[in-house]
């Protein structure tokens, strides 16, 4: 076999069907959250011209302030797994989005880049368990074989926070500015408190969550310490560093002031188009998960191509993405659509530990995914910045930078799976 087949912990006696209704009763507050984290971990490509013109930042000091979320974010994930498992997801998000509101107000009242950079971090630590806690939520409430399907369509409608921060976002901009919008986001982040503690519940009836017993803090690290022993979690840990965080560093941040130095665009303009990738993202989870699902649950052979093929891509828009606005855009969609894998790297890790486990196993991919973002922008924003303002070579230079990353990756990822198959 070439691709190696995870064995799944997680088994369990047919499920009790609650109905779909209630499980996205149950999920809505949850989403709402995530839509956020996804809001403002994207939002930094249409601000950034607003923060160049208000505040002078240089490119190296806008991946500080867009890593700001990742690094805050990332460094949370491990004691977010152990929360999860321990208290639930309802209280673990719920008490993380009070913290979310409280960096919204400061970000918003922010006039340099430290205040810029504090408020990104506690914004990045309060988003922190939303994403996760909506894959709790669904492992616990979707029978196994439909978490990966279930896990792209949860992604799916959370990317409407991603499509709200490119052309909506740009025209709220042009018409009430940046801080008036994030003073709006503050009592979006405060609504999804009060929803997350009134709607979501942790687990079905008689389900062993219920039951379970409270860990001392050595059970607690002892479990980590066995997710962190797992070979298949560490294949998946590679591949997740730079999958997902490639199309976030060119849509969360570098592709607004792509689109804008090398055609000129507007803000409205840039908005267009990384609205059209936007929509890329959000067909692709699913889709993918319904391969998934009809390859009998396999993830691995299509963790390969998502992350090949996007190679592929940013290397093309080395090559060719300057010289024509439709050849880019074009490339940029399709690096959203096909690149688009991080479920899968979430559903094979559910699949890699027992049930007691699943919540420190997804956030350990979690971390690597955003450690990943946070490193390969802030190198973007190194790459860009050794160059003239607006200087065309820098833009290939870092699309050729994330395409040989995406390379090497994919290489690893198939060629240690396919060893451990063997």
């Amino acid at each position: 076999m070439p691709f190696g087949i995870m064995n799944d912990h997680t088994k369990t006696p047919k499920q009790a069907s609650y109905g779909l209704g209630t499980f996205l009763w149950i999920l809505a507050p949850v989403v709402l959250a995530f839509s956020l984290s996804q809001f403002f971990r994207s939002a930094q490509a249409l601000l950034a011209e607003s923060l160049r013109i208000e505040i002078s930042t240089s490119p190296e000091e806008l991946g500080l302030i867009s890593g700001s979320f990742h690094f805050a974010f990332a460094l949370m994930q491990i004691p977010v797994g152990v929360m999860l498992d321990r208290y639930g997801p309802r209280l673990t998000n719920g008490v993380m989005m009070i913290i979310t509101v409280a960096g919204v107000l400061i970000f918003a009242n922010a006039h340099s880049v430290a205040g810029l950079m504090i408020g990104q971090a506690v914004i990045g630590l309060g988003c922190s368990a939303a994403f996760m806690a909506a894959l709790v939520l669904a492992s616990r409430w979707v029978a196994p074989e439909k978490f990966a399907a279930t896990s792209g369509l949860i992604v799916a409608f959370s990317l409407l926070g991603v499509l709200a921060s490119a052309t909506p976002l740009a025209a709220l901009i042009e018409l009430r500015g940046w801080r008036e919008v994030y003073y709006g986001l503050a009592v979006l982040s405060a609504l999804s408190v009060v929803l997350t503690f009134t709607m979501v519940r942790d687990a079905p009836p008689n389900h062993s969550f219920h039951s379970r017993k409270g860990e001392t803090v050595t059970e607690a690290l002892r479990g980590m310490v066995s997710v962190w022993k797992n070979r298949q979690v560490w294949f998946l840990v590679g591949v997740a560093f730079f999958s997902y965080p490639a199309i976030l560093t060119v849509r969360g941040l570098w592709g607004g002031p792509y689109l804008h130095d090398v055609f000129h665009l507007g803000v409205v303009d840039v908005g267009n188009v990384l609205l059209v990738m936007t929509i890329g993202m959000i067909i692709g989870p699913p889709a993918y998960g319904q391969l998934s699902r009809l390859m009998g649950g396999a993830a691995h052979p299509l963790i390969v191509f998502a992350v090949l093929i996007a190679a592929v891509l940013c290397l093309l828009q080395a090559l060719l993405g300057t010289t024509a606005l439709w050849l880019a855009a074009v490339l940029m969609v399709a690096h959203g659509l096909l690149g688009s894998c991080a479920t899968l790297n979430y559903a094979a890790s559910r699949a890699a530990v027992p049930e007691h486990l699943i919540g420190r196993a997804l956030t350990t991919v979690n971390l690597a995914t955003f450690g990943g973002l946070f490193v390969l922008q802030g190198i973007a924003g190194v790459i860009i910045g050794r160059f003239e303002p607006g200087a065309t070579e820098g833009y290939r230079v870092m699309f050729a930078f994330l395409g040989v990353c995406l390379a090497i990756a994919g290489a690893a990822f198939w060629m240690g799976t396919r060893k451990r198959a063997n």
